[in-house]
């Protein structure tokens, strides 16, 4: 039994899991001077302030990022009525970090979509799209770390 223990807590120190959001000396920090947003204003800030964590603000650097973002709420399926049955909310944000020189140091692009069903209390479902719109914000800037950091 104590064999076992021991298998175990190796195997699980060993697996190589680190959180997310951690940052030490491993993580690259890139050096941001200026912001440029296009598109959609509020996905570009929540997602700008959750990135945060990998940027450092330096006078002396001459790095810029560029958030385009965009949202499209499509509707995918209809009653024989012609009310709307069925959305799909999906968010595109294009990140770029730009150098004095105008030439791109690294670019990414993210795609996430959420398909759900309508709800006919108007309010509940105004939430709700709010809620997926912030799952998949978060989803995105995930991605958005991780192709930064390693």
């Amino acid at each position: 039994m104590k064999n076992i223990l021991i298998i175990f807590l190796l195997i699980l120190y060993s697996c190589g899991y680190q959180p997310l959001y951690k940052s030490d000396k491993k993580t690259k920090n890139v050096n941001i001077n200026e912001i440029i947003y296009s598109g959609d204003q509020k996905i570009n800030k929540e997602v700008y302030s959750k990135l945060s964590a990998i940027f450092i603000k330096n006078d002396e650097s001459l790095n810029k990022l560029s958030l385009e973002s965009k949202k499209d709420i499509t509707i995918t399926s209809k009653n024989s009525k012609g009310q709307a049955l069925s959305y799909r909310t999906n968010i595109i944000v294009k990140i770029f970090i730009i150098n004095s020189n105008d030439d791109i140091i690294n670019q990414k692009t993210v795609e996430k979509n959420f398909s759900y069903k309508a709800d006919e209390n108007k309010f509940k479902f105004k939430e709700y799209q709010k809620k997926i719109e912030e799952k998949l914000i978060n989803r995105i800037v995930e991605d958005i770390i991780f192709n930064l950091t390693y």
